[in-house]
């Protein structure tokens, strides 16, 4: 994001060691150096939004370490060359000049999650080959000249194929193709799915019953006292030590809470939310974690209590700290203050008719910086897994906190069998080094702040339409002219001095949201930049 100019030099082929590679938003010209492609560490390279041109050198497959290619937004001819087998988040050629078919041998690239060669000239069929990218989330085709039927991809995967009128999608109907033999095996598959379902179902009732019948005896064994549904509680420890707190919070009314699911007022990726009365009419916060799942590493309970002791010590207003703890057979449950009025993305994207004016926006951004920043500078820094509009509380319209500070410490994302985004956070939050890393730093939690900032900016999601807003920004942003497109004109046209501070924040938002982890700024720095944006 500079007005860098001239060719790219030679001698970046000199930097053996290089594992990141990003000119992005200039104004480089010429062909991409050979010699680059013979980079043995080189895991991202991106040269999008520059006025590159020739083709894309066949060297490119040697990149045996490539994770990422982005290309876009240039000037680039020729056909599309076989790609290196380790790239797998994303391959970005869209908005070029490519011409030529999609190569079938694009099909290898199984960890693939991204696929974009939209705007270009790419004609002929879609290849079949395509449906073994098994990782595959998003494929973007649109506007070239392709033609045929698109292949049979999984339903998780978001497909764009529009601008291709010779391109039809005829996934939705191949299930009724007419053909008889088809037709007999579908129906034989129905039929003994519908008898396999009636008889786990019956078996699952036979089951259900007789844990009821053991259930029912073993209350009247304990006596009339015990309720069934409630939680038996091993172990309740207070952490704070107000007497407010202590003399207020009663754990088996806690757990009374929990057993009814009408109590629930919020479930975020990892927890569930309860609201519970005391016996003195005081309300608190319950939060859930299912210790049973296996990516949280909690160990012995002492271990766990030791770490919730540590984070009860903190103290910050834009920080929810607990206050006490409840272990049971199979659940860990936190207890807060509850000062529940929402979250930050309730407020920005619940369809309200009241638009968030920017003084509340602007509150909220300090409010989160501020605790990051308190977080981060921790002699420990806490660092956040899952930092989004979601996770953070709010006590009023101007009031952030930010919430789940314990995960860090207690889920070992090395034994999640699921997807990135099941261990790694929020998808549109998670910062793009985590594919390969797969490790929390602070400046993957600035990456997340940069989101927040940029959902405040412009009332977006943090994906839409398949487009996470980051990358959204990004693009729109490397032309000064074209910023205001990314502002919410509802908010940015009140005043001047409101669109100014808006322009401000932008800036902000997008050094947090660069590429390169080194690139963006420590969170001491974003809240005092801030604080200071007029």
């Amino acid at each position: 994001m500079n007005n860098l100019r001239g060719s790219i030099p030679s001698t970046f082929s000199d930097l053996t060691n290089l594992s990141t590679l990003n000119l992005s938003l200039n104004s480089f010209t010429g062909e991409i150096p050979m010699g680059i492609f013979n980079l043995p560490k080189l895991s991202n390279l991106n040269f999008q939004g520059n006025k590159i041109s020739g083709a894309i050198p066949v060297s490119v497959s040697s990149l045996q370490s490539l994770i990422e290619l982005n290309l876009a937004n240039n000037s680039l001819t020729g056909t599309i060359p076989k790609m290196p087998t380790s790239l797998s988040t994303v391959l970005n050629l869209s908005h070029n000049h490519l011409s030529g078919s999609i190569p079938s041998n694009i099909g290898v690239l199984k960890d693939l999650e991204i696929l974009d060669l939209s705007y270009n000239n790419l004609s002929g069929p879609v290849p079949s080959s395509l449906e073994g990218l098994q990782s595959l989330t998003q494929l973007v085709l649109s506007y070239n000249h392709l033609s045929g039927s698109l292949p049979a991809f999984r339903s998780s995967v978001t497909v764009d194929s529009s601008g291709n009128p010779d391109l039809t999608d005829d996934r939705e109907n191949s299930n009724d193709a007419p053909t008889s033999g088809k037709t007999r095996t579908h129906t034989v598959v129905i039929i003994v799915a519908i008898v396999s379902s009636l008889v786990g179902l019956c078996l699952l009732a036979a089951i259900i019953m007789l844990a009821l019948s053991k259930r029912i005896y073993r209350v009247e064994d304990e006596g009339p006292s015990t309720e069934v549904g409630v939680c038996q509680v091993i172990d309740g420890h207070f952490i704070t030590m107000s007497s407010v707190h202590t003399s207020g919070i009663d754990f088996t009314y806690a757990m009374k809470a929990v057993s009814n699911p009408n109590n629930i007022f919020l479930k975020t990726r990892f927890c569930t939310y309860y609201k519970a009365m005391m016996p003195n009419g005081s309300i608190y916060s319950v939060k859930k974690l299912d210790w049973s799942d296996k990516i949280f590493q909690v160990g012995s309970q002492e271990k766990f209590g030791h770490e919730l002791e540590v984070l009860g010590k903190l103290s910050n207003s834009s920080v929810m700290v607990p206050l006490a703890y409840v272990l049971t057979e199979d659940n860990a449950y936190l207890l807060y203050e509850y000062v529940y009025k929402g979250t930050v993305f309730d407020l920005l994207h619940d369809g309200r008719s009241h638009v968030l004016d920017w003084t509340s926006r602007y509150s909220i951004a300090l409010g989160v910086a501020q605790g990051l920043t308190f977080l981060h500078g921790r002699t420990q820094p806490v660092l956040l897994l899952d930092l989004s509009t979601r996770t953070i509380h709010l006590k009023s319209t101007n009031e952030p906190q930010i919430g789940d500070i314990e995960l860090y410490k207690i889920i070992d994302p090395s034994k999640s069998s699921g997807s990135l985004s099941t261990i790694a956070g929020t998808v549109g939050y998670i910062p793009p080094e985590y594919a390969y890393t797969m490790r929390l730093t602070m400046a993957g939690n600035v990456y997340s702040f940069g989101v927040i900032l940029l959902e405040l900016l412009t009332g977006k999601p943090s994906v839409s339409d398949g487009m996470e807003l980051a990358k959204w920004a990004l693009s729109l942003s490397a032309r000064p002219e074209q910023r205001e497109q990314v502002l919410d004109t509802r908010v940015s046209r009140t005043s001047l001095g409101v669109h100014s501070q808006m322009l401000s924040v932008l800036n902000i938002a997008l050094s947090c949201v660069t590429f390169s982890p080194d690139a963006r700024p420590k969170m001491r720095n974003v809240l005092r930049l801030l604080a200071n944006a007029k």
